[in-house]
């Protein structure tokens, strides 16, 4: 069978028949661990006029019981069956040709993806942005921040600036842009928006393209976002928020893989993404390191709302940038509010918000020690849950030397922090302690001896170091 794309990427075989044609069409092709999976689709198309849909299933290609269905499922259908046994075409002659085109559609899937030589660009040339410096055209961007920070704000913020080709608080290049909200009612983006036009000096009710799903998960509305893009030609679009991915947790790196795939084929439409951060900790998003790998730009937004007056400072400083300069410093911005809500939206003052000036990165393995230094003990899997680390990054933390093992508690190995050398005492020298007489319980076993004795600064040397076979999970 001969093979063609469709323009949403479905794969598509025709058959002819007196006066008519039967069309094949497979969409999602994906390999699956039981198998090649895909929907199927069946219609025909007469001289001279549109196609008609006649049934379509997802299944198993590979299960016959499966495509016999979907055959028998058409012929029942009494009209449909005489139209198609005029055409000289049977139910034998479909169950046959559906054979023969799903038997090669994985090989043509496969083959689409095949590797061909290309040659460097000729020349360097600057990286384009939708908003610079914080989404790049065509890529996609996280957001991150604890909840009820002001993300909200600043994506529909960010949305309405590209739409209008609002230039005051950074560079932007204008085109349509669509708000997905998964986390509020319409009525209340209704409110927010209107505020955010007029602090922006646009007409309060002036519209933006909006999806408004309050409690649905991107599977649920991919679809309508992949529609609005193409009929609207959207060329940014930021989604409220990726705690409504929906594809399984977030710490495991299948889902957040899938999560980002979905994203990534709204191409060429720009995309942003707002995340929440795990619970102690401001510095990455909550989740499997795969968001932040699958990301071209990542975002810290800080906030500082410690002000005399109802006023939010939001900073904005570039986490992770590929293929673009990463240090360029923090933009603040202020929102001003008052009893009926946002009233005002401006770039902040020089010193304004100290706290956000102050605020500084922090490292994955600052993180577990402070984790450790406040809890005293946990395992691998607690921490990365607690911290949003993926599991094996804590793991690897773990082995160096300043971590301990304290034995397990069940089957998980639990750590702490190794203590300070002994060689200081609550601030003091250890051998200006010769005279004390005082005892003091050694922290890793049972034995008691004299802080002052030779067997005691003998033990410096022999604390415990953690074992590289010993299984930290």
């Amino acid at each position: 069978m001969n093979y063609s794309r469709t323009l949403h990427g479905g794969i598509q075989s025709t058959v002819d028949a007196d006066g008519m044609t039967v069309i094949f069409q497979a969409s999602n092709v994906r390999n699956e661990r039981t198998g090649v999976h895909s929907t199927i689709s069946i219609g025909f198309r007469e001289d001279g006029h549109g196609a008609i849909p006649l049934d379509e299933d997802t299944y198993n290609i590979g299960r016959r019981e499966d495509r016999e269905r979907l055959v028998t499922s058409i012929y029942k259908k009494g009209a449909l069956k005489t139209i198609l046994e005029a055409g000289n075409y049977d139910q034998s002659r479909m169950s046959m040709d559906l054979m023969l085109f799903q038997r090669g559609l994985w090989q043509y899937e496969v083959g689409s993806q095949e590797g061909e030589r290309r040659g460097g660009a000729t020349q360097r040339s600057y990286k384009p942005f939708v908003i610079e410096p914080y989404v790049v055209e065509g890529g996609g961007t996280i957001i991150f921040a604890p909840p009820g920070r002001g993300k909200s704000w600043l994506g529909m913020m960010m949305c309405v600036t590209v739409d209008a080709g609002i230039n005051r608080f950074w560079p932007v290049k204008q085109g349509p842009a669509l708000f997905v909200n998964l986390e509020r009612s319409a009525e209340s983006v209704d409110v927010r928006l209107g505020d955010i036009n007029e602090s922006l000096g646009l007409p309060r009710d002036r519209p933006l393209l909006r999806l408004d799903r309050r409690g649905r998960s991107l599977p649920d509305v991919i679809g309508g976002i992949q529609r609005t893009v193409d009929k609207e030609g959207v060329t940014f679009v930021m989604v409220d928020s990726l705690s409504r991915m929906g594809y399984g947790n977030l710490i495991d790196n299948d889902p957040a893989n899938k999560a980002m795939d979905a994203l990534n084929g709204l191409s060429p439409a720009a995309w942003a993404v707002l995340a929440h951060t795990p619970r102690g900790d401001e510095t990455h998003t909550f989740g499997s390191q795969m968001f932040d790998a699958a990301a071209d730009v990542t975002v810290q937004l800080m906030t500082d709302d410690k002000t005399k007056d109802d006023s939010l400072g939001i900073g904005l400083r570039v986490d992770k940038a590929n293929d673009i300069k990463k240090g360029r410093g923090v933009l603040q911005i202020a929102l001003e509010f008052d009893d009926f809500g946002l009233k005002a939206i401006r770039k902040a003052k020089d010193f304004e918000f100290l706290e956000i000036s102050a605020q500084k990165k922090v490292s994955t393995s600052e993180q577990v020690a402070t984790f450790l230094g406040q809890f005293g003990k946990s395992d691998a899997a607690t921490i990365a849950d607690e911290l949003g680390i993926d599991r094996s990054t804590v793991a690897n933390i773990l082995r160096n030397g300043q971590y301990v093992s304290l034995g397990k508690e069940g089957r998980k190995a639990v750590y702490g922090l190794r203590e300070p050398s002994r060689e200081l005492l609550d601030g003091e020298n250890v051998n200006s302690l010769e005279t004390l007489s005082d005892t003091a319980a050694h922290p890793y076993n049972n034995e008691v001896v004299s802080v002052a004795s030779p067997e005691y600064r003998g033990k410096q040397q022999t604390l415990p170091y953690v074992n590289e076979d010993e299984d930290i999970f």
